[in-house]
């Protein structure tokens, strides 16, 4: 991938991340009394954090701390809208054990990569399987519930949706990565396929937005 190309991918994924923030505003009364009330805040910072990452790195010659809290802040947020919305008792114990042991893995990864310096890869890839742990005790519980009958118009459902397309695509990315960086020729490959996940993901949760209606509880 040459520059000119990175460059373009670079702001189209930057200025949608940056729509699904002002969308998710436009329409905050669609989840402002349900446990999905702090998603603008998410997308928010997520805008922010990408358009200053570049900078971060200028100034500072690296932006891998940056990264690293905002994983734990994601991942943390939407462990605790699964257990909000889910209703079977030991679907929420699931969901709060895969939290403790996530939060118990960023202690332990810093004990063998640098917070500071190296992405915590076992934080982010035990982060993202207990994500898609979440979505399917969610979709389990809708397909076994009269949830399923307007599925369409639910609002996580969309959110779900793309999460995981982005997460069990980007899982194998993020260890190709990590373990085969002398191949550099698989760089411009895997970096062009994470940037249509995350045009695919934020499309899913401006849709969800625009096509569902107002909830005013779980």
């Amino acid at each position: 991938m040459d520059l000119e190309v990175f460059t373009f991918l670079t702001n189209v994924v930057i200025t949608l991340e940056g729509i699904a923030a002002l969308v998710s505003i436009l329409y905050y009364k669609k989840v402002n009394n349900t446990p999905l009330k702090f998603f603008p805040l998410i997308l928010i910072y997520i805008f922010v954090n990408e358009f200053s990452a570049e900078y971060t790195y200028r100034y500072f010659g690296t932006n891998v701390p940056q990264y690293n809290v905002y994983n734990i802040i994601f991942f943390l947020f939407f462990y605790y809208v699964f257990w909000s919305y889910v209703k079977n008792a030991k679907h929420k114990q699931w969901i709060k054990i895969g939290a403790i042991i996530f939060i118990l893995s960023c202690f332990v990864n810093v004990l063998f990569q640098s917070f500071v310096r190296e992405p915590q890869l076992l934080t982010y890839v035990l982060g993202a399987c207990l994500l898609i742990f979440c979505i399917i005790l969610y979709y389990i519980e809708i397909l076994t519930t009269s949830k399923i009958l307007l599925i369409n118009q639910d609002f996580l459902f969309w959110i779900s949706v793309g999460l995981l397309l982005f997460y069990v695509g980007y899982i194998p990315i993020k260890l190709t990565r990590h373990f085969f960086v002398t191949q550099q020729d698989l760089f411009p490959t895997l970096r062009l396929v994470h940037y249509i996940l995350i045009i695919i993901m934020n499309g899913f949760f401006i849709f969800g937005f625009l096509w569902t209606t107002r909830r005013s509880r779980v």
